[in-house]
């Protein structure tokens, strides 16, 4: 059963206390991230609520993430990182830059420019694993 608020919680919300970390200053990552300051304080705020933890101490020079805070950042870090990976990951798969291909052949033609056209193709889309089968003669 998933923690209460786990669910609420967005990328967004993540996005908005990295920002503020960064920047050190909540209007000024309220600018970066081209949103309202109003709309990034209250997701830090529900981030706040929902990891039941204070993440940053407030000041009129700026914002300081608490140790709370820094932990909870540097897992957000890690967490936008690997969706970073998983829309790079999907993008590839998709467009055929990476995957698995299976390619079955005979002896008579392995010798000819088989080899060679693999070996091509394996250095143009190194992210593609090749799989050659013989399948006899």
């Amino acid at each position: 059963m998933p923690i209460a608020g786990a669910n609420n919680i967005g990328l967004n919300h993540l996005r908005s206390a990295v920002a503020a970390a960064d920047c050190g200053s909540f209007r000024q990552a309220a600018e970066m991230l081209g949103i309202r300051h109003s709309l990034l304080s209250r997701s830090i705020r529900q981030l706040e609520h929902w990891v039941g933890a204070t993440l940053f101490e407030r000041s009129r020079v700026g914002v300081v993430p608490t140790l709370a805070g820094r932990r909870i950042l540097r897992m957000s870090r890690m967490i936008l990182e690997q969706v970073d990976i998983l829309v790079v990951t999907g993008r590839s798969s998709g467009n055929g830059d990476s995957g698995r291909l299976s390619i079955g052949f005979c002896t008579s033609i392995s010798a000819g420019n088989l080899r060679a056209s693999l070996t091509e193709f394996k250095h143009r889309a190194p992210q593609v694993e090749l799989v050659p089968t013989f399948l006899g003669t």
